[in-house]
């Protein structure tokens, strides 16, 4: 579902600016993009898992 939202819009945008260039480079942008984002939320996860152990010691 997240992909999508992040797709669709792109798409849009890169087709305005490098026609059927941009379409074609669309997806895989998305697709960086995706893998970005979860390790930030991957690392904040972990750091807050970190801090919940240390707390209970």
């Amino acid at each position: 579902m997240v992909k999508e939202v992040q797709l669709i819009p792109l798409l849009y945008l890169l087709n305005a600016v490098a026609g059927i260039h941009g379409v074609i480079y669309g997806q895989a942008l998305t697709d960086y993009i995706a893998v970005i984002l979860s390790t930030i939320i991957w690392k904040q996860y972990q750091n807050s898992i970190t801090k919940e152990k240390d707390s209970v010691k």
